[in-house]
This record gives structure tokens, C-alpha cells and sequence, in this order.
């Protein structure tokens, strides 16, 4: 499988492969609103509920998607200023996992009863469909896909791998590989993305389990943002030469728990994390239940508060605040130092410790990794110079810079024209821009610009059809009328 520009940088601060388990916190905060999703209370305010319950859930096609409890304890809502519950307390009372529920053997339960059961898990959320760039249904009628891909390479500096969460979990990766080919449609097949060192040590894994229907084994380049859904369905197309069909993406983390859920009927209730970065004193990898508040995880891998932290890896990671705690989805906390120090004749520094794009460091030669990745700009922001770099990274094979000018002479209608729609926010643009210019933030506000005046549209062809839908009514009523 082959791709499209990317990028892979050498940042310091890499966790090392043994994982901890954190402590459970006195009180575990879960955000009602998730990824774009908005689950609603399944139980009363102060109700007492057992690990695994769920504590919330929401409409999806076809069913219901659950929030289960990580923990056994009292629920306490907290409230916006409208009155919307917009995070759920749990204060902890019992530290046990959840109870196994119901369990499944790998081809002797139907789809049907597959998906329900991961909705209730809080797993199938994480799975990804190429049909609507989203959550799949629930319902099989609905959507089959003709392949699912399970990808186990994490490019992004950095994110929990692979590796480390096979050290404890093998088990459940084998089960959930097992039950997921239940899934597909007639002649549908599992594939498995890995890099080429690796190849040969999953195909021993896989061989060792006897699968009933192992997966096809696809080799990757180690390149970001190949972990990326779009990326990866869009490279798997291509390889196979079928550009049609329905494909699902999911992760190493999500193949964990979907076997877990489905083999001992343990809902999702913790999540591996990798917390690193050159603002990292200790990188580690860290288990931590879900509702665990982040800034609680970087106590426990002793860093200082002079460092910014990241939720998630260097390039799509967002600040941490307060109020963060871990979710479903979680599997990074990315370390920055932050530093107004001034470097004397910087210029002429060689660069050991550097890293670019571009060959300027003598790390180039060395191979070092860049320790110098921080919140400072470093300099001033400046015009763009049409170097073309951000063309040359570009995944989805945009051109940045054509459409940064575009922007600038809010020339709206050909960003929409030159394809912005296809732009998937990895950031490499913004990463690699010399003039140190914020493509990914402009390309972002440009799409909600666009998205906004489509619906403005939308909404006004629809008044205009219902006006003349009634317009033509009232001349049936009057012509009825003078009969």
C-alpha cells in the first residue's frame, strides 16, 4: 500500500514500552459531548450504578450507543447555563472492573447482535466507515462493508503503539480479530496494516492463533499520517484496484476492546496512553480508566507545569485544560516545553539537535532527534514564498498554497472548486510552512465557511419550494372553488 506525500518527523521524548497502570481517581468526569456526538442521561441524578452500566447514551441508525461506567459509584450531572447536562461526576466507591456480561463465540452469534452489543460497550463508536467519514450503522440492512482494515501503525509524535499494548492485551487483539470478519458482507475480507519490519512478526502471531479467516497482511510506509482512515482506505483502494465499496478503519485499541466486549463481555472502561514529547521528564505509557483527569496522568509521569501539554500527538493535539479528562478516544498527551529564551548566534549553529524538512541541520547526517520543539514561534510570521512544501507533504494531493491565496483575495468559490472539502486537517501544511503560517487553521475556519453558506442555501431553496408548494395549493383550493 502506497500513499501520498506525508511526512515522518524525528521528535525527542519517545515513551518507553512499559506500560503503568494509573491510580483511579476519588472522582471520574465523563463530557456528555463527544466527538461530535451528544449522549443524554440513562440514569436519574445521585443514582448509585455498578461499573459497566451505562450511565448514558444516544440515537444512532439502527440503535442506541452507550457511555458505560468505568467505575462503580454515586452519578452527579453538571449542567451548562441552559440547563443541558454537559458532563457526568462519578465519585468512585468501588475500583473494581465491570463484571463480564454477555459473551459471544467468533461465528455462532449474528451481526446483529454483534453491533448491539458493541453499542452497549461504548465500542462501536471508535469504528470508522468510508461511506459517511463517520460512525457505520447499526443496523446490517443499512451498510455491510466489503472490507474492514485494521491499522496498527501510529506515526504522529506521539501516540500509543502497538507494541506496548500487545505486551498485555494479545489476547483480546486475537479475539477481536476473530469475531470482525462476522461483519463483513459476502466475500468481504480483513485486512491488516503494519509497516514492513513488522510484517513478519503479526503473520507469526496470527499463524500461531489460528484464525478461522486471518487477515490479508498490508505493508505501509512509515510516513504520517498514514494512520488516518481517509488515508489508509484511499491507499487500500488503490492497492486492490477496486475503487468502489464500503470500507471500515479501526485501530489497534478499538480491535482490543471490540474483543474484549464481545469475548469476556468487559465494556470500554480504560484507555492506553502515550505520554511524551521533549517536555516529557519520564515518557511513558499509562493506562488510566476513563473520566480520569488528564492533568492527573501528567503528575503521575512527574512533569512540571512549566510545560504545555497536548491532548493527543504533536500535530492535532489541542491544549489541555482543566476541565480535560480521558475518553474513548484518547491515546496521547504530547509534552512542549515552553521557553522565551533567546539563543545567542543561533544562525550559526549546526543543528545536531535539529530537525527539518529540509537538509539545513547537520542532524541530517546524524540522525538525531529534534529537542528543540517548543510553543515558541521562533521568529516572526511571514508572507508565503511558494516554495512548495506543504504541496509536497499534502496527503490528499492538494496544493496549500494556491489555495492560502485564494483565501487571501477571498476568492470563497475557488477554494471550494480546487477541492478543499478533501483536506483532512493533519497539519503537515502548518508543520513544514518555512513563513510558519497557519494553512491548517485557515483551511478549517474556510470549510465551516462553506458548509455554513451550503446550509444557508439548502434552507432557502426549501423555504422556496415550501412557498410555492402552498402557492400552488391555494390556486388548486380557488380553482376547486369557482367549480
Amino acid at each position: 500500500m502506497k500513499m501520498t506525500g506525508g511526512y515522518l518527523p524525528k521528535i525527542a521524548g519517545q515513551p518507553s514500552g512499559t506500560v503503568r497502570a494509573a491510580d483511579i481517581p476519588a472522582r471520574l468526569v465523563i463530557a456528555l459531548h463527544q466527538d461530535g456526538l451528544v449522549f443524554h442521561p440513562a440514569v436519574p441524578d445521585g443514582a448509585k450504578v455498578n461499573a459497566g452500566q451505562i450511565v448514558a447514551d444516544r440515537e444512532h441508525t439502527g440503535g442506541k450507543l452507550g457511555l458505560p461506567a468505568p467505575a462503580g459509584g454515586t452519578i452527579q450531572f453538571e449542567e451548562d447555563t441552559k440547563g443541558l447536562p454537559v458532563r457526568l461526576v462519578l465519585t468512585v466507591s468501588d475500583h473494581t472492573p465491570p463484571q463480564p456480561g454477555k459473551r459471544f463465540t467468533p461465528g455462532k452469534a449474528t451481526p446483529a447482535e454483534l453491533r448491539q452489543a458493541l453499542a452497549k460497550g461504548g465500542v462501536w463508536q471508535r469504528l470508522w466507515s468510508s461511506a459517511n467519514g463517520g460512525i457505520p450503522p447499526l443496523d446490517p440492512a443499512t451498510e455491510t462493508p466489503a472490507c474492514i482494515l485494521v491499522n496498527m501503525v501510529m506515526t504522529e509524535p506521539f501516540r500509543a503503539d502497538s507494541t506496548s499494548l500487545l505486551q498485555d492485551e494479545r489476547k483480546s487483539f486475537l479475539a477481536g480479530l476473530a469475531f470482525l470478519p462476522t461483519m463483513l458482507a459476502d466475500a468481504g475480507r480483513l485486512h491488516l496494516a503494519t509497516t514492513r519490519p513488522q510484517a513478519a512478526a503479526m503473520e507469526a502471531m496470527i499463524s500461531s492463533a489460528s484464525l478461522p479467516k486471518p487477515p490479508v497482511i498490508e505493508t505501509v510506509p512509515l510516513r504520517y499520517p498514514i494512520e488516518h482512515p481517509q488515508v489508509l482506505s484511499d491507499a487500500l483502494r488503490r492497492a486492490s484496484g477496486q475503487p468502489s465499496g464500503i470500507i471500515w478503519v479501526l485501530d489497534c485499541q478499538t480491535v482490543v476492546a471490540l474483543g474484549a466486549c464481545l469475548e469476556d463481555g468487559i465494556p470500554l472502561h480504560s484507555r492506553l496512553l502515550a505520554i511524551g514529547g521533549p517536555g516529557a521528564t519520564h515518557p511513558i505509557h499509562i493506562r488510566a480508566r476513563i473520566g480520569t483527569p488528564l492533568n492527573s496522568l501528567l503528575n503521575a509521569a512527574e512533569t512540571d507545569g512549566s510545560r504545555l501539554a497536548l491532548r493527543g500527538g504533536l500535530f492535532q493535539g489541542e491544549p489541555v485544560t482543566e476541565t480535560c479528562s480521558v475518553e474513548a478516544h484518547d491515546d496521547a498527551l504530547f509534552l512542549l516545553p515552553r521557553t522565551d529564551t533567546r539563543e545567542f548566534l543561533g544562525f550559526v549553529t549546526p543543528g545536531f539537535d535539529r530537525r527539518s524538512i529540509l537538509p539545513c541541520f547537520a542532524s541530517g547526517l546524524t540522525g538525531a532527534a529534534d529537542r528543540h520543539v517548543s510553543v515558541s514561534l521562533r521568529g516572526e510570521r511571514r508572507p508565503c514564498i511558494a516554495c512548495g512544501l506543504c504541496e509536497s507533504v499534502c496527503p490528499v494531493g492538494l496544493m496549500p498554497q494556491v489555495l492560502h491565496r485564494y483565501l487571501y483575495s477571498d476568492a470563497i468559490d475557488n477554494v471550494e472548486a480546487t477541492g478543499i472539502d478533501r483536506c483532512i486537517g493533519c497539519g503537515l501544511c502548518t508543520y513544514v510552512c518555512p513563513s510558519k503560517i497557519d494553512l491548517t487553521h485557515q483551511f478549517q475556519m474556510a470549510r465551516e465557511r462553506i458548509h455554513q453558506e451550503r446550509a444557508e442555501v439548502a434552507a432557502a431553496e426549501a423555504a422556496q419550494q415550501h412557498r410555492e408548494e402552498a402557492r400552488q395549493k391555494e390556486l388548486a383550493l380557488k380553482k376547486n372553488g369557482k367549480r
